[in-house]
């Protein structure tokens, strides 16, 4: 019965088209892949941001050091935090705020410049805003760290999930 049980499992996987992200094959060596990405210097409106967009970046698609000689390239422009008021109290007065940033990025091949792709990732993080000045602005610091992690979460699925695609 256990026997018939994970048979069933098994053809039910693999008849939805279900196919590990990670499994190395000869056809797809992600690790390889992203080995070979030189990611450019991120275009933002303030170097901080963008230099920890990029830092994140490194250490996901090539935690092993910058490649020698790159067969991609990566080019990011990062928007500037958009702070918006969130929650209204009855006052008028808000109660949190909104971060907002999104990033635009391309892909290219290094050879001959031609564009694989290029997406938007958007992400938003809200905080409280407190009594204390201080604490407050700590709250936004870490969200905007926090919105930076999301963006470059999305953009190192992106690039996994192209090369894992093709």
């Amino acid at each position: 019965m256990k026997l018939f049980k994970y048979l069933s499992i098994f053809l039910l996987i693999c008849s939805c088209g279900f196919k590990p992200m990670y499994k190395e094959t000869p056809y797809n060596n992600l690790s390889e892949k992203t080995a070979s990405i030189a990611i450019s210097p991120v275009k933002v409106f303030d170097g901080a941001y963008g230099v920890e967009l990029r830092n994140k970046l490194l250490n996901k698609l090539t935690p092993l050091g910058k490649p020698e000689n790159p067969k991609y390239i990566l080019d990011i422009t990062l928007s500037e935090p958009n702070i918006l008021d969130y929650t209204i109290k009855t006052d008028g007065t808000a109660s949190s705020y909104l971060v907002k940033m999104y990033a635009v990025y391309t892909l290219k091949q290094k050879k001959d410049f031609k564009v694989l792709f290029t997406k938007t990732a958007n992400a938003e993080i809200s905080y409280n805003i407190l009594k204390n000045q201080f604490s407050t602005e700590m709250l936004k610091k870490n969200a905007i760290k926090l919105t930076i992690d999301d963006l470059a979460n999305q953009i190192y699925f992106a690039v996994i999930t192209y090369f894992t695609e093709r």
